[in-house]
């Protein structure tokens, strides 16, 4: 544990407390090995799940102070892309297909139906309840009402225009963003569904791929690109204004908020932090062997970022004597 001048308190009662606006700090966690974690999720403040390369996985019951290494679908050599936690026990994971396991990753099972839909990995999925599920796989995206029994295509693939990213501001608006780099260029790709994934509209983007991306509301958000920076559209991706430089000039691989406090993960291994709606930005961690940051997570307690070769950070903010609520 970590010693603070305060009289401790369970650490389930702290990670449940609403959060301050001042700047975290950050502390490696213990345990993940040397796994390279592609997405990391958390069902509540306590449960997590990551997923990563060569079929690596990581399980946390103390809202990500330490992990515990686990193997993800061990009888499918693959490099996971996505993990989601449903619950304290029920994890999903996927690549090519999509795994589900009840036992916390002891075991796990297939669901087959996704993996038969289409070519191509699953890159982001949506969970909006127990049935209703949108995912991305290859330049396509398809829908279940079933619980992954069966799928529907509700955008089919293009050429030039891909997407690795599923964001939903509220119950009907949903956005896929991403791109593409080629020898002649860059090109980026925002689309829009206004009922729940059902049907989508391309949207025109002219600033290069996007790397990661957030939406605040259904109108209002925020997206990193490549190489030309940052950009805020405030009429549901109609229309985007630069508002800046990626920090630290290098790649994002994601972006998130909580509140008005902004997260955004560097390829570079630093951990970045803003106040003003991505405008200006504050370095809260850098990784000393400068091992990407390649996920977020801000559901549940604290704010948890993941990355190569076992690096894992843990927002501390939450165990600091000095800790008040807003």
């Amino acid at each position: 544990m970590f010693a603070t001048s305060a009289a401790p308190f369970p650490l389930a009662l702290l990670l449940a407390l609403p959060f301050t606006a001042d700047a975290a700090g950050w502390l490696p966690a213990e345990g993940a090995g040397v796994c390279s974690v592609t997405d990391v999720d958390f069902s509540d403040a306590l449960h997590g799940f990551a997923a990563g390369a060569f079929n690596c996985g990581l399980v946390t019951a103390d809202g990500g102070l330490t992990w515990t290494e686990i193997d993800v679908v061990p009888q499918q050599g693959q490099s996971l892309l996505f993990g989601h936690a449903a619950d304290a026990d029920t994890f999903y994971a996927a690549r090519q297909s999509l795994y589900r396991s009840i036992d916390r990753g002891a075991t796990w099972v297939e669901l087959p139906a996704l993996g038969a839909a289409g070519g191509g990995s699953v890159f982001d999925m949506h969970f909006a309840d127990a049935q209703h599920w949108v995912a991305i796989k290859g330049g396509q995206i398809h829908v279940t009402d079933d619980g992954g029994d069966s799928w529907t295509l509700a955008f089919p693939g293009k050429f030039n225009i891909n997407f690795d990213e599923l964001h939903a501001p509220d119950a009907n608006i949903l956005y896929a963003t991403g791109g593409i780099i080629r020898s002649s260029g860059e090109l980026g790709s925002v689309l829009r569904s206004d009922d729940a994934g059902a049907t989508w509209t391309l949207l025109t983007f002219t600033h290069g791929k996007i790397n990661a991306a957030d939406f605040l509301s259904a109108d209002h958000g925020i997206v990193s690109t490549q190489n030309q920076g940052m950009f805020e559209t405030l009429d549901g991706g109609q229309t985007w204004t630069r508002i800046g430089d990626t920090p630290g000039d290098t790649p994002l691989l994601d972006l998130r908020h909580r509140g008005t406090h902004w997260y955004a993960a560097s390829y570079g291994g630093c951990l970045y932090e803003s106040f003003d709606l991505a405008r200006t930005w504050q370095t809260g961690y850098c990784d000393p062997s400068e091992r990407a940051l390649a996920t977020l997570s801000v559901r549940g307690g604290a704010v948890v970022a993941a990355g190569n070769d076992g690096l894992v950070l843990f927002e501390d903010r939450i165990l600091h004597a000095d800790f008040e609520s807003p």
